[in-house]
């Protein structure tokens, strides 16, 4: 029968026997066919890991550096937008961002700055940023997956930038606009940090933003803002970062975070947003080591402080800071020596197991085959006697 050809389990003879090297079997077929056929099966599974890119040799820690390296504040970074909301009847109904009472200014200094700043001649001494109503197409250059607020353009974003050198505003688009960014880490002596003042409203500023036509709310109808009842509150979202190894094209997931403050008119609140910087590292090669970097960051902890409001009218701050600890994500992927190496291994581990259990029945059979051709040897003498 043809499936005793198929047997390589069998020990090897120094002579033939009926035509074969081996005293093989109808059984001892069948066990090398079954172990041919899990060690293809498991070459196959072990081959998918090169093809589908799963199971990755990966760790992670954290480590300090001395340059964190720099993060622009746009839509491909670290994009935020501010947005108000009220409470009605138990529920937070977004409102839109009222700039006739609150200017929102971002600046490249710590915000404990900020007084210091008004008496030394005011923002327009250094470079600052202003915000205005967001606009989807400028705004959300990249992130139409992302962003799907139906508040989006009711929302304070990023819309001018004020060139304290030449003393002139830019919109986005221009080609001398600039967008602010955090660098290097607070530890580093080129640090650049980042704050967003939401301060009560300046009619220099709301020309620049909404025209000429415009002026600030008087003292009265922003007090009776105020003391209008039901809870008021600012939410700032802005663009953060998930890292999953286990995702071989996408490991660094992007999401909107939203931080919640309550507003009062006699307190400001501080929230000091550290974030550190992230690098992936995938060994993705399939014969010689390849390596791909991925920058990029995440929100390590907000620390927040209640300040009084009763002489800066400032109604909240957020500060962005760079830390200068890396986490650090490696991950290995086998390469085809990995997978031969494995497949070698499972190769040798199954056939010794057939072998062995083949030899319980191989022992018979080297018996039988000898009765039979001593029987024969005897046979072939009776003859000749």
């Amino acid at each position: 029968m043809f499936i005793r050809y198929l047997d390589y389990l069998s020990p090897r003879v120094t002579f033939y026997h009926k035509g074969f090297l081996s005293h093989n079997s109808i059984l001892s077929g069948i066990l090398s066919i079954i172990a041919i056929v899990l060690i293809i099966i498991l070459a196959v599974y072990f081959s998918l890991e090169i093809i589908q890119r799963k199971d990755p040799n990966a760790f992670y820690f954290n480590s300090f550096i001395e340059d964190a390296g720099i993060f622009q504040i746009n839509t491909s970074s670290l994009f935020h937008f501010l947005s108000m909301a009220k409470n009605f009847e138990g529920t937070f109904i977004n409102d839109p961002f009222d700039f006739t009472i609150f200017s929102v200014i971002g600046i490249n200094i710590h915000y404990e700055n900020w007084n210091g700043l008004q008496k030394r001649g005011g923002i327009k001494t250094i470079d600052h940023w202003l915000y205005g109503y967001c606009n989807k197409e400028k705004n959300s250059e990249g992130l139409d997956d992302l962003l799907t607020y139906d508040f989006l353009e009711k929302s304070a974003c990023i819309n001018k930038y004020y060139n304290s050198t030449e003393k002139k505003y830019y919109e986005i688009g221009e080609e001398k606009f600039a967008w602010p960014k955090v660098a290097h880490g607070t530890f580093n002596e080129k640090s650049k940090i980042y704050s967003i003042i939401v301060q009560r409203c300046d009619n220099n500023i709301i020309k620049n933003i909404l025209g000429d036509g415009y002026e600030c709310k008087n003292e009265t109808e922003i007090n009776s803002f105020f003391n209008i009842r039901g809870a008021r509150i600012f939410h700032l979202y802005f663009l953060n970062n998930y890292i999953n190894v286990l995702n071989y094209k996408n490991p660094i997931y992007k999401f909107f975070y939203r931080i919640e403050n309550p507003l009062y008119g006699s307190q400001y609140s501080s929230n000091n947003l550290n974030f550190n910087p992230a690098l992936v590292k995938t060994h993705n090669g399939l014969v010689l080591d390849h390596i791909k970097e991925e920058k990029s960051y995440i929100l390590n902890r907000n620390d927040v402080y209640i300040g009084n409001n009763s002489d800066n009218n400032i109604y909240m701050v957020y500060g962005f800071f760079l830390k200068n600890i890396m986490d650090y994500y490696e991950r290995t992927y086998k390469r085809i020596q990995d997978v031969i190496s494995s497949i070698g291994g499972i190769n040798q581990a199954i056939t010794i197991i057939a072998i062995y259990l083949n030899s319980l029945y191989n022992n018979f059979i080297v018996l039988y085959d000898t009765e039979n051709l001593l029987d024969s040897s005897i046979y072939i003498e009776k003859r000749k006697s």
